[in-house]
């Protein structure tokens, strides 16, 4: 049988660990640990469950909230996300506990009916708006596009806690399911990885509604996401993080991501981080069909260059390159300069369309592209390692 795991007093994780999974959203997101799908229980006069799982999963959520409720009813249920991996169980368990309230966005609502065709009576509520269990207030805040335009999350003034959803969240299983004891420059890694490859194309409203939640002045000792660990040692830090990256922050730092089969685009990317570095940037290199787009993603997110090169295949790029720019096309950064390069042998259209399409996503250009037919000669390295040195003189950064 599967049990809840008491948080704090009167608040339960009633989630799931998806501990197979290595492909979150599809091949957009490649992890490492598997993830959890959290739901929280609130014990009250009256009880609330805040979110559901993946419809798989949900014998299991049902399980854990058996262990603690022995045959009471739940009274609310609060739907802050209708993604199927946090709405997926609710009809079944709306099934079980059919008195229960259904509290959602007025977004979240039209999604709800339009993903599982059910006429519920569903509550529509927006930010400021509070419901009273007994002891307990939740006042719901909405998050549109954080990432969806139903998102919403709740705090709890008397538990001092804010049930998260999506933002804040990160894909670290831990069993104890705090971050107390783990290593905070782990954690907050994964949290920008997570925000890299899940939120990062919505920098501009969750930046406002960050102040939002800032402005009201929450007294805060535990936030509660529905993927990864509850922040409990690490609030400020969590917050902190959010502001930057909200903010595009940028490093002085360059990523450089290519493709390459017969080495003359790698020994440009090679060429080119050797001048950053010897300019004294922190430079990053990946090659794309051996490494993971989730890392690409949180390394980019703060680089202050982003250099992209490919090899030239029947006249057009690497599909893994044309994938990663697709991938990017949405998040439309800002701060940052590109720059293109590609390797040919009698087409040379390549570099300038990964420049057109790095300028999509809101990466500016800051020289021309490089364009090597063939094997690249000592001379002709050592012109892209000056490259680089006059662009990290030109558009470095430590801020």
């Amino acid at each position: 049988m599967k049990r809840a795991k008491k948080i704090i007093d009167n608040v339960y994780w009633v989630g799931v660990r998806d501990l197979n999974n290595r492909h979150f959203h599809g091949d957009l997101y490649p992890i490492d640990e598997g993830c959890t799908y959290n739901a929280y229980l609130v014990v009250d006069d009256e009880v609330t469950l805040f979110d559901t799982v993946e419809e798989e999963f949900t014998e299991e959520l049902l399980e854990r909230v058996e262990s603690v409720l022995q045959g009471r009813e739940i009274d609310n249920i609060v739907v802050q996300h209708t993604e199927p991996d946090h709405s997926g169980g609710f009809k079944k368990v709306y099934a079980k506990y059919p008195n229960a309230k259904i509290y959602a966005s007025i977004s979240g609502k039209k999604n709800m009916i339009e993903q599982y065709f059910d006429q519920v009576p569903y509550q529509v509520v927006k930010t400021n708006d509070t419901i009273n269990t007994g002891k307990y207030d939740f006042v719901f805040v909405e998050m549109q596009m954080i990432h969806w335009p139903d998102n919403m999350l709740t705090y709890c003034p008397q538990l001092k806690t804010v049930f998260s959803n999506d933002a804040f969240g990160q894909h670290i299983v831990n069993f104890g399911l705090t971050d107390e004891g783990l290593d905070k420059t782990y954690c907050l890694k994964q949290a920008k990885e997570y925000f890299a490859n899940i939120v990062l194309p919505y920098t501009t409203p969750v930046q406002a509604k960050l102040n939002l939640i800032l402005g009201m002045n929450l007294d805060i000792e535990y936030i509660m996401p529905a993927h990864g660990i509850i922040w409990k040692d690490y609030i400020a830090d969590i917050i902190e993080t959010y502001k930057g990256i909200a903010a595009q922050k940028v490093e002085n730092k360059a990523v450089i991501v290519y493709e390459s089969v017969w080495k003359h685009t790698q020994q440009i990317a090679e060429s080119l981080a050797e001048g950053f570095s010897d300019a004294g940037m922190d430079v990053k290199v990946y090659k794309l069909s051996d490494t993971k787009s989730s890392i690409v993603m949180r390394e980019i997110m703060d680089a202050k260059v982003v250099c992209i090169g490919s090899g030239t295949y029947n006249n057009v790029m690497a599909p893994s390159v044309a994938a990663f720019l697709e991938h990017i096309r949405p998040c439309k950064f800002k701060n940052k300069k590109g720059l293109a390069f590609a390797a040919y042998g009698w087409f040379n259209q390549v570099a300038k369309e990964i420049d057109t399409r790095m300028q999509q996503s809101g990466i500016e250009s800051c020289h021309d592209v490089i364009n090597q037919c063939y094997t690249p000669s000592d001379d002709q390295l050592e012109d892209y390692f000056n490259v680089a040195k006059e662009i990290a003189k030109n558009w470095g950064c430590n801020e």
